[in-house]
């Protein structure tokens, strides 16, 4: 047994080809693996004709889990790479090889069959896998059946995405700084962040038509680890329209009107096709990604509404067609018509971006609609509840550039901040609301415990409860009522109208507050019922009070507002 397990994890297996004469060396990288972990296997001294990135070309991975199901993996072309903490944020070193990546979801014996292009068997074996050892269910992210407005793993465990935009890091020390930001964020007990595939920071396209960078997709396995290690799911967005209108690493036209006729062109493209496939092969697998974005901003791509909208539809159909693993598909939208794009088979879940326009409506028609950061979310959140599919804000804050925003400056604290991320959730969003200031704002002013203690709070209640709804917020009176309830718990936000940070921030008054206690008359709840209200400190995440009431036949209580009441939120839970 000993001498097999040296074979078999060594898997020094040498095959000779007739025609061409060549040793292919398979490697297993992984020893004993886990349920939840990434593996992967290594072809070394392959075919010459196999060194290719078009992954139809390739070999595949057959691997039979123990109940049965079988996955297809396709081999692709990887190079090893070293960091660097100079201008280049990798280094290629070494041949290039074939690797497959696949995630085993259940414990025991796996069969795994390599076989040539043509069909030909080259190798063989069995891998043992564990249990799992991951702080997450097994498997990828779905829309929750039981609550449809939130996603949830394979088991119907729900899942909250909570934490910022990390989109890129820029040179030099690119892994450097990802690996600051996700450890912090994995201290905070933080779940999610959005990454872009960008031309300076993890996009794989080169100069020429599928001549892929090897170093950008080492370094995007790099961030993708890292982001595993600390126990955060991605959003990955594929394109983004600032590399498509420049052109920069975008090989679809020398020109704008080239590149959008070449690339958004319906019926799909081969060439773009072929990319998918290639990061499918390379990272479908890899349960650390919750959804992949088709593109970031669309519409500011294709401004022609009508053409952009059969584009996302035509992609999402094909990705989907391609994705054996069946992630989420999103695509996000610059203007306030996001809900045409939202609405879209194929596409899963919604993404709004909503700025505060101060500084940049020069003209001023938006600028006083978005002086109260929760008010303006309000309309969005309206119509994406009426989605029937989880939405989220996945792109709040001040509306300005990295160099140039007035509202950053001034907002010391991350007032706008901490309001937006608790209302892009409380309003009825799968997720918290992610600002996109991280490297400029975020990490120099220290905020990220804003997200933090939101996890902390949010991991309170039962999620998995299917009559959990967002509340319609009330209009009128001077404490603005938001969040989910159900009969038998409550997550609410009572705010104080007017603590804006508008008021606080450009008008300099103090920050609204209230001077005597008041109350909220809560329906709906179960009747009769004991109920323990906690009170919590949106900033620290501990609680700060605590009551005890009754609802009455009608499933109605009054629960306290307590002074000064700033930056709280209230949970609702029946006494036990």
């Amino acid at each position: 047994m000993k001498v097999w397990l040296q074979l078999f994890f060594s898997l020094l297996v040498y095959l000779w080809n007739a025609s061409t004469t060549f040793a292919l060396e398979v490697v297993l990288l992984q020893d004993q693996p886990a349920a939840d972990s990434l593996v992967e296997w290594e072809l070394r001294g392959a075919d010459a004709a196999w060194l290719t990135s078009d992954v139809s070309r390739t070999p595949t991975l057959q691997v039979t889990s123990p109940n049965n199901r079988s996955w297809e993996r396709r081999a692709f072309l990887y190079q090893p790479c070293q960091a660097s903490k100079a201008d280049a944020a990798a280094i290629p070193m070494g041949d290039p090889v074939l690797r497959f990546r696949h995630t085993p979801r259940v414990d025991g014996a796996h069969k795994w069959t390599i076989k040539a292009p043509d069909g030909s068997e080259l190798s063989a074996g069995v891998i043992k896998v564990t249990k799992k050892t991951g702080a997450y269910p097994l498997g990828m992210l779905k829309v929750s059946t039981e609550n449809p407005r939130l996603l949830s793993f394979m088991d119907g465990s729900v899942f909250i995405p909570i934490g910022p935009n990390l989109c890129w890091a820029n040179a030099p020390d690119q892994l450097g700084k990802f690996s600051s930001w996700f450890e912090i964020l994995g201290k905070e007990k933080c779940t999610h962040v959005r990454l872009w595939c960008a031309s300076w920071c993890g996009q794989i396209e080169g100069e020429q038509p599928d001549s892929y960078r090897q170093d950008q997709a080492w370094l995007f396995d790099q961030i993708l680890a890292l982001a595993r290690q600390h126990g955060l799911k991605v959003t990955v967005a594929i394109d983004n329209h600032h590399d498509m209108g420049l052109g920069k690493f975008f090989p679809y036209g020398k020109t704008y009107e080239e590149r959008l006729k070449s690339f958004l062109s319906v019926p799909i493209g081969a060439q773009y096709q072929r990319r998918l496939q290639y990061m499918l092969a390379r990272w479908g697998a890899d349960d650390t990604i919750a959804a992949w974005e088709l593109m970031n901003e669309l519409d500011l791509a294709q401004p022609q509404r009508e053409a952009a909208l059969r584009w996302a539809a035509a992609a999402a159909k094909t990705i989907t067609g391609f994705d054996i693993d069946n992630r989420l598909i999103t695509v996000s939208w610059s203007g306030d018509d996001w809900d045409l794009v939202a609405k879209i088979d194929h596409i899963d879940v919604a993404q709004v971006h909503s700025y505060v326009l101060e500084w940049t409506d020069k003209i001023g028609l938006r600028r006083k609609v978005t002086r109260d950061g929760i008010d303006m979310l309000l309309n969005s959140a309206d119509r994406g509840n009426s989605l029937g599919k989880p939405f989220c804000f996945s792109e709040v804050g001040y509306q300005g550039t990295n160099e140039d925003n007035p509202g950053n400056v001034a907002d010391k604290q991350g007032l706008l901040l901490r309001q937006q991320a608790w209302a892009g959730f409380l309003l009825g969003g799968y997720g918290s609301g992610m600002n996109w200031w991280w490297d400029v704002y975020m990490e120099p002013r220290k905020l990220w415990k804003n997200y933090g203690s939101m996890a902390r709070i949010v991991a309170k209640l039962d999620w998995r409860d299917p009559e959990l709804l967002p509340l319609t917020p009330n209009s009128g009176a001077s404490i603005r009522v938001i969040g989910w309830q159900s009969p038998t718990q409550a997550l609410l936000w009572p705010q104080v109208r007017a603590d804006t940070w508008h008021a606080h921030i450009v008008e300099g008054h103090g920050r609204s507050q209230l001077t005597v206690e008041q109350s909220v008359r809560l329906r709906d709840m179960k009747p009769k019922t004991r109920f323990q209200v906690h009170y919590f400190d949106m900033l620290s995440g501990d609680e700060r009070s605590h009551r005890e009431v009754t609802s009455d036949g009608n499933g109605m209580f009054n629960f306290a507002v307590i002074p000064p009441n700033v930056d709280v939120v209230v949970w609702i839970e029946q006494a036990q």
